[in-house]
């Protein structure tokens, strides 16, 4: 015969065993399919890389790429100074 104590154990765990089943059965099978509706609208053409992928780029030189490129790296080079923007147009002397 089964102890009281050993009894009392079982019926107190047998509550805990439901918290080990999976209950986002259903999410999770559809988890990141608003992701991909999301995408699939805001494609224009879906299938342009397809059609497209054999096609060079024109129009855009060697010269002006390396003109592009250079224009980037030096907007780094120098922080703008900042604006002082509760004193504009105060304390200065205008010529007559």
């Amino acid at each position: 015969m089964m102890n009281v104590k050993t009894c009392m154990l079982a019926v107190a765990l047998v509550p805990l065993l439901g918290a080990c089943a999976s209950s986002t059965g259903r999410l999770d099978s559809r988890f990141g399919e608003s992701v991909a509706t999301l995408q699939a609208q805001q494609t224009a053409d879906p299938a342009a890389p397809l059609r497209n992928r054999d096609r060079m780029v024109t129009g855009f030189e060697a010269k002006t790429a390396s003109a592009a490129v250079d224009r980037y790296y030096k907007s780094f080079e120098k922080p703008q100074k900042p604006v002082n923007i509760l004193n504009i147009g105060f304390g200065q002397r205008s010529s007559p």
